[in-house]
């Protein structure tokens, strides 16, 4: 009986075989097939090894992504809940597994201390329940060298740097649970159907606010200062779209808002007020078994930032081409460009650095702070800035369709009474990665 199955392609065998000799050290027994892959007799020794296997690990190359038989073993792995699927080439996600947490070995080369080889060993110890020397420790700037994309502004040290938040709303998972900056997920609905699509964004810190010398900052934006991301997230890729949301409508028999004509499906959804968007994510938690919830102002605005210190995440400027905006109003100097006057669909223009769409421009996004007329005593560690008083006015960013390039500004912010529903105010959500 072996504790560990290894699904891989012929192309990857030497990394699969140096792996195969890491685990055995650790006193694992590991199935590795190294005959060929032919006949029905094979097929039958597959199925009895993957059966008996305790753990399946998973081995994601561009060889592997299109190979029908690792395809097949990674399944049947993701079906019994123990998969444990390892990225060693920087590849897009297989159809279908894009919800499995992926660990990290690119690059790897048979380093001991390699920080995706460490993660993978502290995982698998705790699910085969085997006692072993432990693994250092990796910080998240460990984390971060190893990923080498989507880098956040600066970096963050120590033993609680990069860990995810625990929620009440975890469910068990009994995979390896890493999230790699950038990656991808949809969580199932229970009811049927799936959430919004959110992207990892990393911890770090940057700096919040507008400097002294930015054209047409204003006192809200101030003081200019440090905030720390101390835990990585998700956010959605977009905002929640009217197709999102008349899921939510459709099980709590809510009404769905009005969309002015402009149409829906892939339309972000306007005219919820803040309580409706507590509402939606209220009800996804419950859907998904995971904690959503809307973001706080700092985490918006360094995922909207993607480690620019720039006005915009584009640049100093931007044009109707990059933004949803009222292109009557350009920005310090700019042209003046298109007028829309309404909102387009999710995705339709260039992402940010992080992979994240219209976060300047389009709607304006709910967030979950209390408006405060400037950011004198406001946390500088991600929280959210709240108040008991439950009428308060809360924070809107990131400007729309209607508002001037001004208001687009990556460090611009509104705010609007949390009843308030408007043809050019939307949101997107934030979602709690939970690490095992």
């Amino acid at each position: 009986m072996s504790d560990i199955f290894i699904c891989y392609s012929r192309a990857d065998s030497v990394i699969a075989k140096q792996l195969t000799e890491r685990l055995e050290a650790e006193g694992w027994s590991v199935y590795l097939d190294v005959q060929t892959r032919v006949g029905s007799r094979w097929h039958e020794v597959i199925q009895a090894k993957l059966q008996e296997a305790k753990a399946v690990v998973a081995l994601w190359s561009t060889k592997s992504r299109n190979s029908d038989f690792v395809l097949e073993e990674a399944e049947f792995g993701r079906r019994h809940h123990i998969l444990f699927p390892v990225f060693i080439e920087p590849v897009e996600f297989p159809y279908g597994f894009s919800r499995i947490q992926t660990g990290d070995m690119i690059g790897w080369k048979g380093e001991a201390d390699h920080p995706g080889l460490v993660r993978l060993l502290e995982a698998l110890r705790e699910h085969l329940g085997v006692k072993s020397t432990p693994s250092p420790k990796l910080n998240a700037e460990d984390t971060r060298q190893q990923v080498g994309r989507n880098k956040p502004l600066g970096g963050v040290s120590g033993e609680t740097a990069g860990q995810m938040p625990e929620t009440v709303a975890e469910r068990p998972y009994s995979g390896l649970q890493l999230f790699i900056p950038g990656q991808t997920l949809r969580d199932p609905l229970k009811d049927g159907g799936e959430g919004p699509l959110m992207v990892v964004i990393p911890p770090g810190r940057f700096m919040m606010g507008s400097p002294p010398d930015e054209p047409e900052r204003l006192d809200r934006e101030c003081p200019h200062h440090e905030v720390i991301i101390q835990k990585s997230l998700a956010l959605g890729v977009c905002a929640v779209t009217f197709a999102d949301y008349e899921l939510f409508c459709r099980y709590t028999k809510r009404k769905l808002p009005a969309d002015r004509g402009w149409g829906r499906e892939t339309r972000p959804v306007i005219n919820v007020s803040w309580r409706d968007a507590q509402a939606y994510c209220t009800w996804l938690s419950q859907q998904t078994g995971y904690g959503y919830r809307l973001p706080s102002e700092s985490e918006w605005e360094y995922a909207c930032r993607a480690g620019t210190q720039t006005p915009l995440s584009f640049g100093d400027n931007i044009t109707p081409e990059q933004v949803n905006y009222d292109g009557n109003h350009p920005y310090a100097g700019g042209n003046k460009g298109l007028y829309r006057k309404q909102t387009v669909p999710v995705q339709s223009l260039p992402p940010n650095a992080w992979g994240l769409y219209e976060m300047h421009g389009n709607v304006w996004e709910w967030v979950q702070d209390v408006w405060h007329k400037d950011y004198q005593g406001a946390p500088t560690d991600g929280s959210a800035w709240e108040s008991a008083d439950t009428v308060a006015a809360r924070v809107l960013r990131g400007g729309s369709w209607y508002y001037s390039a001004r208001g687009c500004r990556s460090a611009y912010r509104s705010n609007a009474r949390p009843g308030l529903q408007s043809n050019d105010t939307g949101f997107r959500c934030a979602r709690v990665l939970v690490v095992s």
